[in-house]
């Protein structure tokens, strides 16, 4: 990966969190060279217990999830990547589109399984060996992109969903996760897919990185969504490179207008 941030991103402060969370700011800023490091990311991003989705994604300040180069490397930061270790970490399994595989050059997740979701199978750019495939990699998709998924990602395991009209739902994607055993899901990407699990108000919770630049103006962008899901912020911190960091969680029923 590219480190395209100052070294001395090195510090998180916690500007405010809700009750749930212990409440207040912290006047020390926690530094990610600590040995205490990670136990505190995970106390700051801990979930209920349970089964539980989020999506976790970073975005610039026109609201792009890719740089120059055409992916995330470009964009992110040292700080940004602990967390996003920490949250798959926590997590059962991690849900990416074919799409965010390719043009992420994705790489092995280690111990946390990858569950890709793809309609034609065309899943080459990825950095995967069919060993690791084989380990820790599970590709959903219908009976006609089995060949292209076996051709592009040799020792993944295909679940094959056989829906209507030869899409993967994303109601689908959460069953076939949780008869797998994973219920504690984290979805990275693309906008595209995390838009289907907003729009059928799948999401728990919202993980957001605001990086401290503008991205170019043809980058896929973060995920819209027609559903009126009202998330509310738990957790805002900033590093000493100017990222922003905030985790929101869904308040469904809550009202989004007045009378």
């Amino acid at each position: 990966m590219t480190d395209v941030e100052s070294p001395a991103a090195t510090l998180l402060r916690i500007l405010w969190r809700s009750d749930e969370l212990g409440g207040g700011t912290d006047a020390s800023p926690l530094a990610l060279a600590s040995p205490a490091s990670d136990a505190a990311i995970d106390a700051l991003y801990a979930t209920p217990a349970g089964p539980w989705i989020r999506m976790n994604m970073l975005g610039t300040l026109n609201a792009r999830v890719t740089g120059p180069d055409g992916t995330s490397d470009s964009v992110t930061n040292r700080i940004d990547r602990r967390i996003l270790t920490r949250i798959r970490r926590m997590s059962d399994a991690i849900v990416v589109g074919a799409s965010t595989l390719r043009q992420e050059r994705h790489t092995a997740t280690g111990d946390t399984p990858l569950v890709v979701v793809t309609r034609s199978g065309e899943l080459a750019g990825h950095r995967i060996t069919p060993d690791e495939a084989r380990h820790g990699v599970v590709v959903l998709c219908p009976p006609i992109a089995t060949t292209n998924v076996e051709r592009t990602l040799p020792g993944a395991r295909v679940e094959i969903v056989d829906a209507p009209g030869g899409g993967v739902p994303v109601g689908t994607v959460v069953e076939r996760c949780r008869a797998l055993g994973f219920e504690r899901l984290v979805v990275e990407g693309g906008g595209s897919l995390i838009a289907q699990f907003l729009d059928a108000e799948l999401l728990d919770e919202a993980c957001l990185t605001q990086a401290p630049l503008f991205g170019p103006s043809d980058a896929p962008q973060l995920p819209a969504s027609t559903a009126a899901t009202r998330f509310e912020r738990v957790l805002v911190a900033l590093d000493d490179a100017g990222y922003a960091y905030s985790r929101l969680v869904a308040r469904r029923g809550a009202a989004t207008s007045a009378d």
